[in-house]
């Protein structure tokens, strides 16, 4: 199949979308997170989290995570953590990644912001900052498996359908703005369609737009 198309897609992602993505994937986890086969013995749960695009500069995000302390010597039941974040992107990788970032502690007492500042910065870096070159390309990979699976059988569409394969997709120069991310999808793909419905995909009589 030669018939090779190429697509330069803008998309904008809201801060309210990712957020939801967020709250799903860290609500009720523990830091640090237990290894396998030791016995866990966490400093806090994660009870809910926020984000939102700064005003001060692009490339710059404010998380908003909300802690229940397990500690003794620490233990409350709420605390609110603002995380101050740089992030940058590997085009040629294709992998986000954290380049700083800065947390305030917000209660009554300014011992107790000091004691939980050190303790969640030593474990934001250890178990977080370190670990944070999330892949993009390895998540894309596992659904383009998928696409390709629907496509080599033919997928349907709105009177046609769609056979062949998507050879790559590359994420390219995502920017943090202050209302969304921004980012450019570059497909490549070879692609034929077979028409089924012709009728179908025609506009419809201007006689049954205005019924």
């Amino acid at each position: 199949m030669e018939n090779s198309i190429s697509i330069n897609l803008p998309i904008a992602v809201t801060y309210g979308a990712l957020e939801n993505v967020l709250k799903q994937q860290f609500t009720g986890e523990v830091i640090p997170k237990p290894e396998p086969g030791k016995e866990a013995n966490p400093y806090a749960q994660i009870l809910d989290v926020g984000i939102a695009g700064s005003s001060g500069r692009e490339g710059t995000i404010i998380l908003h995570v909300q802690l229940k302390i397990l500690r003794t010597l620490l233990k409350r039941d709420r605390v609110d953590l603002y995380v101050l974040a740089t992030v940058g992107y590997d085009n040629e990788r294709q992998q986000v990644f954290v380049q700083q970032f800065n947390m305030e502690s917000k209660t009554s007492s300014s011992f107790y912001n000091k004691a939980l500042e050190v303790l969640v910065n030593k474990v934001a870096y250890n178990q977080i900052i370190q670990r944070t070159r999330v892949s993009l390309q390895d998540i894309i990979g596992g659904q383009l498996n998928k696409v390709n699976g629907l496509l080599a059988e033919g997928l349907k569409l709105k009177g046609l359908k769609l056979l062949g394969s998507v050879n790559q997709v590359a994420v390219q120069d995502i920017a943090l703005l202050q209302e969304k991310v921004s980012l450019n999808l570059q497909v490549q793909a070879n692609l034929e369609a077979d028409i089924f419905d012709l009728l179908g995909l025609m506009p419809p009589k201007e006689s049954e737009v205005l019924s």
